[in-house]
Parts: structure tokens; sequence; C-alpha cells
């Protein structure tokens, strides 16, 4: 980068004496201004890389006071309850978090859920199906940071139970019985039978 500003002042020096002969042509301050171009630049530079080459600020890995495990069943549309995890960290960082949901019951390589950045998640019940929940809990300082990943939880979600029918009433064996016995009988009169009649 130095040698290329000393290359411009030097064509700028050669036609500004050419140009201006008559009011002289110092070399000397046109040189110094080349180079006073060229320290800054310089300086800026090496600032620039002081910054990316800051080392970063050593970072306590968060524990878990409360962690993820089990799991639950819901039926489909219904309300599920929050997931809830707490970390914390000894050295005044600042704890975040994230959740992420897999298919299978894993805590990394998940699908993260955008938006769900607090300790407490509620996990949707609208399709059925088996799903495994975990959280990434953050500490950051500066530019720093450090994580540690939850254990999982399953979420189960089933379709909804079909609806309850009334069964019909059945007779018990004693009551058939009566039903049929009083079915298959006929009413009939009673008749009084014919008095003797006294003989002659």
């Amino acid at each position: 980068m130095k040698n290329k500003w000393l290359k411009k002042g030097m064509v700028v020096l050669t036609i500004g004496c050419m140009a201006l002969p008559m009011t002289g042509c110092k070399a000397e301050k046109i040189f110094d201004k080349v180079l006073e171009k060229s320290d800054s630049k310089k300086e800026e530079n090496t600032e620039e890389e002081k910054k990316e080459a800051e080392p970063e600020v050593p970072v306590e890995k968060p524990q878990w006071t409360t962690d993820l495990s089990g799991s639950v069943t819901y039926t489909k549309d219904t309300e599920a309850e929050a997931l809830q995890v707490e970390a914390t960290a000894s050295d005044n960082g600042t704890i975040s978090y994230q959740w992420y949901k897999s298919l299978t019951n894993t805590n990394g390589g998940g699908t993260v859920i955008e938006g769900e950045t607090s300790n407490t998640f509620t996990p949707p019940t609208n399709e059925a199906g088996t799903v495994y929940y975990y959280v990434v809990a953050i500490n950051t300082i500066g530019s720093s940071t450090n994580r540690v990943t939850s254990e999982t939880m399953e979420v189960i979600v089933s379709e909804a139970a079909p609806e309850e029918t009334t069964p019909e009433e059945t007779p018990t064996e004693g009551e058939a019985a009566e039903g049929e016995a009083a079915e298959g009988s006929e009413t009939t009169e009673e008749t009084t039978p014919a008095e003797e009649q006294p003989a002659e």
C-alpha cells in the first residue's frame, strides 16, 4: 500500500514540476504529503487488525437449575402446558435461550423454532404426532458466548377420541324369559264346570 502511494506521489510531483516551472517545484512538500497519507492509511489498517485480533473474554458455561425430561401426551387441539427451563451463570453474563424441535429423540440437529427465545415454550397441539423439544441456553459477555443444551421433552399429540355412543339396553336373562313367557301365553276365560245333574 505504501509503495502504491509513493508511485502516485512521484507522478504528481513530476507533473507538478512540469506544469508549474515558474512558481518553483518543492518536491519535499509533495513527498511529505504522500508519506502522510500512506502512514494514515497504515494506522487505520492496524486498528482494524487489533479489533479483529482482540482476545475473547472467558465466559462461564451455563448450568441448568431446571431442565427438560420425560414425556407428555395431549389430545389434538387441546391446550398444552408450557415447557419451562432455567439456567444460571456466576460471571454476571446475560442468559438467553433458543428452542428447537426434532422428530427424533436427540438434542442436536433439530430445527430452530423462530421467535422462541425465552425460558418457556408452549408446544402446539394442532397436528397429531410425536415431537421432541429441547433448548439451548447461551451465556453472553460482550461478543463472547458459551452455551449448554438441555435434555429432550417428548410431546405426543393423539387424534381426538371418537364420540362415545350410548349402547342400547339389553334385557337380562330373567327379564328376557319373563317377556317370552308373556308373549307366548294366551288369555283364556275361566269356565265353571257344569254342576252335576241329580240322578232321577
